[in-house]
């Protein structure tokens, strides 16, 4: 093909034809450069599918995901809620000052030796999150649930460790030297009853620990919230593709 428009040009040049050598010049570059200009329109096509394509996979895989992990921050949940009863409880017992409480307490004070789990791994969203450029997510709804969910878990990391410092450098030191533990019968009690009639400090820890998991709790409940708004918000993305 090159020698072909090579011998064009020739013998134009040898028949002295200059005008018609330009206008066939300025021609073939004309052709050389729409050629280029179709090769990367091409290209692009290529590249944008290609990206589309990983883009679905991605939120795919994203859905399998909090899927697989929902539950489990679900449980959380419901186990914190417990935990919380078990704790109003007890400071509702320990206000009576009554020694015939202290069945009653003994059964409830189980929620002071309970430490929450806040931590939660998700590889695949917040992978994506991480290394997608915002610009290829056009739907500004997604993109803001996708930040708002990192930020979540961010935020319980943080929060996680809090937990875990009072727990083990407030509670646990008293839990240890003031509760019988039974792990046949998952429960605890007060090694001695006086410990039940105006305990400042047992009643200072669990409202410490009430505190603390009312916070939890209410991190928890907003990222089940935002799982499911963007689980729903990706399923609608899905569809349009």
């Amino acid at each position: 093909m090159i020698k072909f428009f090579r011998k064009i040009r020739q013998n134009l040049l040898s028949e002295g034809k200059t005008g018609k050598y330009l206008k066939y010049a300025i021609g073939e570059i004309a052709l050389v450069v729409i050629g280029i200009l179709i090769a990367l329109a091409i290209n692009n096509w290529n590249n944008e599918n290609q990206e589309k394509t990983k883009l679905v996979d991605s939120y795919k895989s994203i859905v399998d995901e909090i899927a697989f992990v929902s539950p489990i921050i679900e449980y959380q949940y419901a186990r914190n809620d417990s935990t919380i009863i078990y704790i109003q409880k007890s400071l509702k017992l320990l206000d009576n000052n009554n020694y015939d409480s202290i069945n009653q307490l003994n059964l409830n004070l189980k929620g002071l030796t309970r430490l929450a789990r806040l931590k939660y791994d998700f590889p695949v969203a917040l992978g994506f999150i991480e290394k997608t450029n915002p610009e290829i997510i056009e739907n500004k709804k997604l993109l803001k649930l996708l930040q708002d969910f990192k930020s979540q878990l961010t935020f319980l990391d943080v929060y996680q460790t809090y937990m875990v410092d009072s727990f083990h450098n407030l509670i646990s030191p008293y839990t240890m030297k003031n509760l019988k533990f039974s792990e046949k019968n998952n429960t605890v009690e007060l090694t001695k009853k006086e410990h039940l009639i105006d305990n400042l400090e047992l009643t200072n820890l669990l409202n410490l620990k009430l505190e603390t998991d009312k916070g939890s709790s209410d991190r928890l409940k907003k990222l089940i919230n935002t799982m499911g708004e963007l689980k729903s918000e990706i399923k609608n993305e899905l569809n349009k593709k």
